[in-house]
């Protein structure tokens, strides 16, 4: 009878990937990556990349305030319908990426492990955040704020390391 071995890796790795599958996997990061840049210019749009912007933007602004734009706070439904939307696209997004860099060779072990979940984490505390800053204080709006930074931090981790090892191997 035989000892099995602990798996120290993926068995495949991204720097084996023949040219067809690098510029498909590229062809794909370029795209989400656009749409998350996307993202995140409309949201620094919407807020001016600003706790008491982001609090106008679900809260509404205060009255007799002079603004380019009048904010009136979100509804439940509206929040609801926001924050499925969210959730659902980011988990899907993170899950692909996350699914192609499960497979890097660069980093392994506790740093592989926290680029992987980290995203989902920053997830729940990113958009548990925003329910919490619309309905209890907009005091959770710097949760969103440091969870929001975490999560564009973690992908652009992760892009970096899977394009890296993409194209220019180990």
């Amino acid at each position: 009878m035989t000892t099995p071995t602990p798996r120290s890796g993926a068995p495949w790795q991204l720097r084996d990937a023949d040219r067809t599958l690098r510029l498909f996997l590229t062809a794909f990061l370029v795209v989400v990556t656009a749409g998350y840049g996307i993202g995140l210019g409309f949201v620094n749009h919407a807020t001016s990349g600003t706790s008491s912007g982001l609090s106008s933007e679900f809260r509404g602004d205060d009255e007799g305030t002079i603004a380019p734009e009048m904010k009136f706070e979100k509804s439940p439904r509206e929040m609801y319908t926001f924050l499925h939307n969210h959730v659902f696209s980011l988990g899907i997004l993170f899950f692909s990426v996350g699914g192609i860099f499960y497979f890097s060779s660069l980093v392994s072990g506790g740093l592989k492990l926290f680029l992987l979940v980290e995203p989902f984490a920053a997830i729940a505390t990113t958009f548990g955040g925003i329910w919490l800053m619309r309905f209890v204080s907009p005091g959770f709006s710097w949760l969103v704020i440091v969870s929001g930074l975490s999560m564009a931090v973690c992908y652009l981790a992760i892009l970096f390391l899977i394009m890296k090892e993409l194209w220019c191997g180990q």
